[in-house]
């Protein structure tokens, strides 16, 4: 004897007749009256028309099923977005490199090429050594490559001259301003909000982004945070467009430029 699923059965939850219907997940049993269906969609339903049943218990697994799918697929969206971030930062990195000019080794002069290392020859006279004159050959800063130094009692000697490098350029460090967002759960993180916007901003710097959360000594229901970035990063992160609905943004100001704490509450 089949028994029925459904709770307030009119027929003591025994089904006698022909009259039911399976659930297609747990294969439980249903009066077609306690199941609240009609005759011609119960013909559908036997009719494999692609119409099934579902109990009342099925129905509550598959919206949590329904809800579970639909988060995992956003969750692959998003890992598929940064792994495309990835890429495309892999390519800019790579496409810099190759367009970088190779710096060419310096050819080495005919006449150092050529001609061996002489020493000084053997002298009695270190007198005569130390009132030597030394001319000194082929001065030019740009040209210069080899020095000889003569000696009226030596042979001449051939020495290689390096000019002095180009200095290495400065670089500044960007200035950075800060930007402050509001009306968040509390359980967001510093590095929640800092994802957000790197995903959003794939072709900046991550490390160029300072995220801080602001502790209030009053416990409150809302997370508020401190967000430091170069202008280019400043001005898009400023702007309302940039955040979710109802998350407030502004400017960063500190409290003490503030007249009172409550012009600065109103903004959180």
């Amino acid at each position: 004897m089949l028994i029925c699923c459904m709770e307030g059965c009119e027929f003591n939850n025994s089904i006698s007749n022909d009259e039911h219907v399976r659930c297609w997940l747990c294969d439980e049993y249903a009066h077609t009256k306690c199941a609240g269906i009609s005759d011609s969609v119960v013909e559908m339903i036997e009719g494999r028309t692609g119409l099934k049943w579902t109990c009342e218990t099925c129905r509550v697994v598959k919206s949590q099923m329904g809800r579970f799918m639909k988060q995992t697929r956003t969750e692959i969206t998003e890992l598929f977005r940064e792994v495309r971030a990835v890429y495309e930062k892999l390519a800019m990195l790579e496409s810099h490199i190759t367009s970088h000019p190779q710096v060419p080794t310096s050819p080495v002069h005919s006449d150092f090429s050529s001609n061996p290392l002489h020493t000084f020859e053997d002298t009695n006279d270190d007198r005569e050594v130390e009132d030597a004159e030394s001319s000194v050959v082929q001065h030019n800063a740009t040209d210069m490559q080899v020095v000889k130094i003569w000696h009226h009692n030596a042979a001449p000697v051939v020495l290689p001259l390096h000019a002095n490098p180009d200095p290495d350029i400065l670089k500044a460090v960007p200035p950075m301003k800060a930007v402050f967002v509001s009306r968040l759960i509390t359980s967001t993180t510093e590095d929640a909000l800092k994802h957000y916007i790197v995903a959003k901003l794939p072709y900046f710097n991550p490390d160029d982004i300072i995220v801080r959360k602001i502790y209030n000594k009053q416990r409150r229901k809302i997370a508020s945070f401190k967000v430091m970035a170069p202008d280019p990063i400043y001005y898009t992160i400023l702007n309302p467009g940039f955040w979710p609905e109802h998350i407030i943004v502004h400017e960063f100001v500190k409290k003490s430029l503030l007249q009172t704490n409550v012009e600065f509450t109103k903004y959180c």
